[in-house]
């Protein structure tokens, strides 16, 4: 008996030893099956249990195991994958994406890469493939309506201009609003370059077909590891990366046309008929007697030949992009190769863009410790564009301010560029002339170069080396012709203008990952930055040209030289930062980020600045009591505090008192003072809160997420008054302080999901307000039409308020104040008030994409309401007769009083000046609604998939699609002369006008 009872001992103990010896650590590793890319906060758990861990930064996990055990891999965005834990190696896994909505699975701030999940800030993240073939010139067009609280506006259809974008409202009074740019981890130069030719566009040299996905960080928590440059927000822009495995060829071709943009009916110019109507109208109720009138009409050409000038300068532009390119390698080493080139003609004449891009990125495993990575960018840009502005050499001008009587073309069919007699161009400009003649064209070429070396030092402990540069020429030259026009004074002049621009960056980090306990994870990353920036330019002026060689523009053909002068400036960016992080169970997470910046462009005491922040974040859908997933699947908590700073546009040396030297004293070389230092200059300083919250629904087939922010701004850059014995009006400093607040939502979700049918959603809102709390010695400031002033928008109009028309008289009449009780027809009566703001109150957008079968088709729609656009040009010179030989708009036509009695909003036409005269002084009468909604895109396409003939000609994709953009639109204000899309400050200054295109495109992969 005590036999057998030691034998079943023994064997008991041999049967756990062996259990206990089947037990062992396994490693391993994640991967995206798209790329190859490592997974960062994949869960990693045995099946049946709740034991599990997390992958670290690079994708690598460790765990005790049995051998038949099963490791469950699941990740947001991607499917849920099993392995059976088997005796040797364990097998590198890769996770296969899925259609679940939540495809934001993780965030890439240019420093780190996380799971959205476990991020405490905001940040909205946008897949390149949602933007590919667009046809705009830059990917920040694209953006617009697709990220919550991101306010894109595109007032100018010139192809390469300069898009305005401001995220959660404007940033500041006297430095700039602009988002950071990042690219691939380079932080890039945002400003625009150009001096003499309509703007550039900060991100125009990047092909939109280059581009993986783009994140726009929002709230400290995101934006404080850029420290006192990321206060206006950040936005990165990754490219695409190589992908291990086949190589594939993909080839993507678009071409179309561009036509003007209708000009709503209220703006449309006059005929030449309406225009002779009004004419003799006005000349009649000045006191001209009937024989008076018809003599002027005469003396004016109204009786004779007439030209349309919106067909003469306006056409229907031609559109065409064409990229290719090459991705494939192995798991060492993976290769992303692309050429682009695109081209777009503007609705104006003799204006278009031209575009060259190559893109370059590697990837290579040296060994299990040490990976390379290298990201090269090239782009070639020409221009050529229009006067823009006012001036009566702007063709878009002159479909308003030439009369229809100014004859563009002589009955020869040459174009007309006589200075006199009635039909000609006496004190204007024939702008059919000056296009053809004059000269507007620039050439920019940039290289975006940046260099990783990443070393997995141990299993937790990473060094990160970057180093990248930014280097911009940007030529430009500018002719005007020496027969009409600008040049016709100095028979001709000619300006070249010649800016480089060079940036280099250097980043080297290290990040710590580890378990400190069971569920409980812990990240640290820390570095150091050093960022140099060089700017050079070189004018010259020349006067003289030929006027019977046209072709001679350069300034080496002018007989007189001018001018020649060069600038040079430079600054630095020395930087100390560190993030880190807890998460505990999945459930909670804490992070930090600190930085400390110095840069040269403070005085000396003032050189060093603080920034940080703090958040946190409650994964509600975690916890045990959490038992409704089968209707709501997720759902997170989040909040953050931190301050960043802000400097943008304050120029290199303002912290220094500057002398300029050059022959200023009796025509000999002497000095002069140019600006008066401020040692004490210092940054900005940006307050910001965040408070959000996440929910997925359905299995995430539908996810609304919110967020409310106060960001309290202080130490603003402002221009304050010092003595005039200073030999100064005023002296930079930090004085001031405003307030932006608001909520920003968004809704996305698979409505229909089946086999055959596929209907997906995503509608976006944002609200914001701005208040102005402090101002230099708590005065209210005057720029232009706005007045800033404590407890006001920052973008308030300071207007005198129109109150319609005299029914007796037809003279214009306004408001005595802003209590609306009185009026008076006296312009300078009527005292200026605070009226109406043109930042939007709302504004959104609201997509939908539909399948069935191999059909696509898909719409964005973007909407703005809540703000007042206003005439800066249309209502000085279009209104009533004030300037009578000048074209209006149908509006006047349409509304004028003319009898007594007539309830209208337009007084009487009427040349003689005095009461009416005033009529078209600046009033709320030009301010519109800017209220709209707009179809911005609209496609339809075919996607001839699974068929056998084309997969015996090696074609793995083919996919063939239609597009329109800007193709409706629809305004809430009748009397709106123009396109209610306009500028931050919502002028209109008769730039370029939009267009909508119509494009095919096919898209074939081998």
């Amino acid at each position: 008996m005590k036999q057998r009872l030691l034998f079943i001992l023994l064997l008991g103990f041999a049967l756990m030893t062996n259990a206990f010896a089947q037990e062992r650590k396994i490693t391993g590793r994640v991967l995206s099956a798209d790329d190859s890319q490592p997974l960062p906060g994949v869960s990693v758990k045995i099946k049946g249990t709740t034991k599990g861990v997390l992958t670290d930064g690079d994708g690598n996990f460790s765990i005790s195991a049995s051998n038949g055990q099963t490791l469950v891999f699941s990740f947001i965005g991607y499917n849920e994958q099993s392995v059976a834990v088997r005796a040797g190696n364990f097998p590198a896994v890769k996770l296969i994406t899925n259609n679940k909505l939540l495809n934001e699975v993780v965030v890439t701030d240019g420093y780190t890469t996380q799971s959205k999940k476990f991020r405490t800030g905001s940040s909205t993240v946008v897949q390149g493939v949602e933007n590919e073939n667009k046809p705009f010139s830059s990917p920040l067009q694209a953006l617009q309506g697709q990220v919550p609280g991101l306010n894109v506006t595109s007032n100018s259809g010139q192809p390469g201009a300069n898009v305005q974008v401001r995220l959660r409202g404007v940033g500041s009074i006297g430095a700039g609003s602009n988002p950071l740019y990042v690219i691939d981890g380079m932080i890039i130069n945002a400003g625009d370059l150009s001096r003499l030719t309509t703007s550039t566009n900060v991100l125009a040299g990047i092909n939109e077909d280059d581009i993986d996905n783009i994140t726009v960080l929002k709230d400290a928590s995101e934006t404080a590891i850029y420290g006192s440059r990321g206060a206006n927000g950040v936005i990165v822009i990754n490219t695409k990366r190589g992908k291990a495995g086949k190589t594939q060829v993909r080839f993507d071709s678009e071409v179309g046309v561009t036509n003007v943009m209708p000009i709503p009916d209220a703006g449309k110019p006059l005929t030449a008929a309406q225009f002779r109507e009004l004419f003799m109208e006005g000349d009649a109720n000045s006191g001209s007697t009937p024989a008076d009138v018809a003599a002027d009409a005469q003396a004016y050409g109204l009786n004779g030949r007439s030209n349309d000038w919106y067909q003469l300068v306006t056409r229907k532009g031609k559109q065409q992009q064409y990229n290719v390119s090459i991705n494939g390698g192995t798991d060492a080493t993976r290769v992303f190769a692309s050429a682009g080139y695109f081209k777009q003609d503007a609705t104006i004449i003799y204006s278009s863009l031209q575009r060259f891009t190559g893109q370059f990125n590697i990837d290579h495993t040296i060994s299990k410790k040490i990976s390379l990575s290298n990201n090269l960018n090239f782009s070639n840009i020409n221009q050529y564009t229009p006067v823009n502005g006012g001036a009566f050499a702007n063709p878009t001008s002159s479909i308003w301010f030439l009369l229809p009587f100014q004859l563009a073309y002589n009955d020869d069919g040459t174009i007309n560029s006589s200075t006199s007699g009635s039909n000609n161009f006496t004190s204007q400009y024939n702008a059919v002339f000056n296009a053809a003649n004059d000269k507007h064209y620039s050439s920019q070429n940039r290289i975006l170069e940046g260099l990783t070396l990443k070393w997995n030092i141990l299993d937790k402990l990473k060094f990160t080396s970057f180093g990248s540069i930014d280097y911009n020429v940007l030529e430009e030259q500018l002719f005007n012709n020496p027969i009409m026009g600008d040049g016709q004074a100095n028979q001709g002049q000619g300006f070249d203008y010649y800016t480089r621009f060079f940036n280099w960056l250097t980043r080297n980090q290290f990040e710590y990952r580890t378990d400190i306990i069971d569920d409980l994870r812990f990240n640290i990353t820390a570095g150091y930055e050093a960022q140099r920036s060089q700017s050079y330019n070189i004018t010259a002026q020349s006067n003289g040209f030929p006027a019977t060689q046209p072709l001679l523009t350069a300034s080496a053909n002018a007989a007189t030289p001018i001018a020649g002068r060069g600038t040079f400036g430079n600054y630095s960016f020395d930087s100390f930062y560190s993030l880190g992080g807890f998460t505990y169970k999945n459930r909670y997470s804490l992070t930090a980020t600190f930085r400390r910046d110095g840069s040269s462009l403070f005085g000396i005491t003032k050189q060093f600045g603080n920034f940080y922040s703090v958040g946190g974040a409650w994964n509600i859908d975690q916890e045990k009591f959490f038992n409704i997933q089968h209707v709501l699947s997720s759902a997170k908590l989040r909040g953050s505090y931190g301050t960043v700073g802000n400097a943008q546009g304050i120029g290199n040396y303002q912290a220094r008192a500057t002398a300029g030297y050059g022959a200023n004293y009796v025509g000999k070389n002497g000095q002069n003072y140019s600006t008066v230092g401020n040692p004490d200059l210092t940054w900005e300083a940006q307050k910001k809160l965040d408070i959000g919250a996440d929910f997925g629904f359905l299995h995430d087939r539908l996810s609304f997420s919110v967020d409310y922010y106060s960001n309290n701004i202080d130490r603003l850059i402002q221009a304050a008054p010092i003595s005039r014995t200073t030999g100064f009006a005023s002296i930079t400093q930090n004085i001031g302080a405003m307030v932006n607040k608001g909520v920003e939502a968004t809704v996305k979700g698979w409505i229909i999901k089946s086999d055959d049918f596929n209907w997906n959603t995503s509608f976006n809102v944002a609200l914001n307000q701005n208040r102005v709390t402090s101002l230099v010695n708590h005065a209210p400031g005057v720029n232009g039409p706005f007045q800033y002033k404590e407890g006001m928008d920052f973008q308030t109009y300071y207007v005198r308020l129109y109150a319609g028309v005299n029914p007796t008289t037809g003279d214009a009449l306004w408001y005595t104040d802003g209590t609306r009780t009185a009026t008076t027809s006296t312009y300078s009566a009527a005292t200026r008030v605070n009226a109406y703001q043109a930042d939007p109150k709302v504004f959104g957008g609201f997509s939908n994409t539909f399948s069935f079968k191999g059909i696509t088709l898909s719409a964005d729609l973007y909407y703005n309401f809540g703000n007042m656009v206003n005439d800066s040009s249309w209502g000085y010179y279009l209104n009533d007769g004030t300037f009578a030989l000048s074209n209006k708009y149908q509006y006047i036509y349409q509304h004028r009083w003319t009898t007594p009695g007539q309830i209208t909003d337009v007084p009487k036409f009427d040349f003689s000046g005095g009461i009416s005269g005033n009529s078209s002084s600046f009033s709320s009468r030009e301010l519109y609604y800017g209220d709209y909604i707009r179809l911005k895109n609209l496609v339809i396409g075919y996607d001839f998939k699974n068929i056998d003939a084309l997969k015996k000609l090696g074609i793995s994709k083919l996919y063939l699609y239609g597009r329109g953009t800007n193709l409706w639109t629809k305004t809430y204000d009748k009397r709106l002369p123009f396109d209610p899309e306009q500028g931050i400050n919502g002028t209109n200054n008769l730039d370029v006008l939009q267009g909508k295109t119509f494009t095919i495109g096919l898209n074939v992969g081998l």
